[in-house]
């Protein structure tokens, strides 16, 4: 999975997004599987890949040094 870290090291605006968009992936399908076993782990599952699809958001919103 990606990390935060991962994102904001992308010097490339279009691996970037692909970045974004398996976070968001990712995120999703936790999601998915809390649902389908809403056990301990997967709920902090969830969590941690919900916090990192936020935190990516933020900076995709608020800008990144490759996007100056």
């Amino acid at each position: 999975m990606h990390t935060l870290a991962d994102y904001r090291a992308a010097t490339d605006p279009l691996a970037a997004r692909a970045i974004e968009r398996a976070i968001a992936a990712a995120a999703t399908a936790a999601h998915a599987a809390y649902q389908a076993n809403p056990s301990d782990a997967n709920r902090d599952a969830f969590i941690s890949a919900a916090a990192t699809d936020c935190a990516v958001a933020y900076h995709a919103t608020h800008g990144e040094p490759w996007r100056a």
